[in-house]
């Protein structure tokens, strides 16, 4: 079991305690009555969890950026969405709600969406068809939208904070970006891709 404690954003009192557990998630905050006590505010079953995905997004005044909402959303079986919210304004907790959101993740993979890696990768070592993040794949490689296929010979992928970009190695104008904030499971994608194409490449070489 794994526990990770988030502050208030102007004090050192508890704001949220996430319990990362075999059998599922628990979000806690503490009892207003009896502080030492938690309560439930959210429990998703590991079974029951279906995709994330995660970003940062940015409070803007007038002329400048003054804040940043540190995010992780987790989609269950029932299209419900949990979303955990770290905020930092003027530059207060930035470096420790950066910390933490990024532990989350890390947690979030570990426990419990690796193993969704695993089921898709399965998938692909038996040359079964599926979809992934708007990408479909096939036994020759893969496709999305109207594109041709590409083989696996042809991926090429570009990785950066935000996003990745699929492409085509021979046909840059053949491409597809991945947003981590914005599409469900695109980080699953991108390690599922990588291996694969790592995997073909010793293969070949």
């Amino acid at each position: 079991m794994n526990t990770i404690e988030v502050p208030q954003l102007l004090s050192k009192k508890l704001y949220r305690k996430l319990v990362f557990k075999p059998d599922g998630l628990t979000i806690e905050k503490p009892n207003s009555f009896t502080p030492t006590n938690f309560v439930y505010i959210n429990n998703i079953a590991a079974q029951n969890m279906l995709a994330f995905r995660y970003g940062i997004t940015w409070t803007r005044g007038y002329k400048f950026v003054f804040g940043r909402q540190y995010f992780v959303e987790i989609r269950n079986d029932e299209e419900s969405v949990c979303r955990i919210k770290l905020g930092s304004y003027y530059g207060i907790r930035k470096d420790l709600y950066g910390q933490l959101w990024n532990d989350i993740i890390h947690q979030l993979w570990k426990n419990y969406f690796v193993n969704i890696y695993n089921y898709y990768y399965d998938l692909y070592k038996i040359h079964q068809t599926f979809e992934l993040c708007g990408i479909s794949f096939h036994f020759d490689g893969i496709g999305w939208d109207t594109q041709n296929i590409l083989t696996w010979d042809e991926i090429a992928i570009s990785s950066y904070y935000h996003y990745y970009m699929i492409y085509n190695r021979h046909n840059k104008a053949q491409r597809k970006s991945r947003s981590f904030a914005n599409d469900w499971n695109a980080v699953i994608l991108q390690v599922l891709l990588k291996e694969i194409v790592k995997e073909r490449n010793v293969l070949q070489s």
